[in-house]
């Protein structure tokens, strides 16, 4: 067999090689493009837009709602925590946005469900923490919950993508309220159930550590004691 000769199989067989995997590609879709279109066409029937408007509305009053929590406890942490509880905050006003634009893109009036987070008597920076991350963590339940509700595509990439942020959000609070830098990320699929304490040593360690902390304080005081 000549050089061209063997040029020419390897281009036949190439090409024949691209039209398969064109049909395969066909196929995975659904046969053709006519159904590839149907399945990215937007959803133009009024009920289906008024139901996912009313799932968004839930997740809107829910995201308001992390908001105002946020507002409210972030300032009593110290200065950088108050700055990381602060961006939180900033971000999950973006998130607020981004639904009231997907209300707008279903031609629906934002009506969001009023929702209202307790946040009762916090005792210190830890349960400040604790409860700024089952906000978070409640939220996100939230929002996987009306992905599955909703029909539109669109929508559920909006939500999957903010859910996406926010578990980044828990991961930094883990590790301020102790875990290190795997322990921070302790389940392969976060869906806002894990306990703030699933990657840190329980309620043990907080206490080890604030009577470590107790300890030390004491320690010079003590001596200055025994000099005088």
């Amino acid at each position: 067999m000549s050089r061209r000769q063997a040029l020419n199989r390897i281009t036949r067989g190439g090409a024949l090689l691209a039209g398969l995997l064109t049909l395969a590609i066909l196929a995975g879709c659904g046969g053709g493009g006519t159904s590839t279109v149907t399945a990215a066409a937007p959803i133009s029937s009024p009920p289906e837009r008024s139901a996912d408007a009313a799932v968004l509305d839930k997740v809107l009053g829910r995201q308001e709602a992390a908001v105002e929590a946020f507002a409210a406890v972030g300032p009593a942490l110290p200065p950088r925590l108050a700055r990381m509880a602060a961006y939180f905050r900033a971000q999950e006003q973006e998130h607020v946005d981004s639904v009231l634009k997907a209300l707008r893109g279903l031609e629906s009036p934002a009506e969001p469900r009023q929702e209202s987070i307790e946040v009762g008597r916090l005792k210190g920076d830890r349960a400040r923490l604790v409860f700024l991350y089952e906000v978070e963590s409640a939220t996100i339940d939230a929002e996987l919950s009306a992905i599955s509700e909703l029909e539109a595509s669109w929508p559920r990439s909006l939500l999957a993508s903010t859910v996406a942020d926010q578990a980044q959000h828990l991961t930094l609070l883990r590790q301020a309220l102790g875990a290190g830098a795997l322990a921070s990320v302790p389940v392969p699929f976060e869906n806002g159930t894990a306990s703030p304490h699933v990657a840190i040593e329980g309620e043990e360690y907080f206490a080890a550590r604030d009577a470590a902390a107790a300890r030390a304080a004491a320690v010079p005081a003590t001596g200055a004691a025994a000099s005088d």
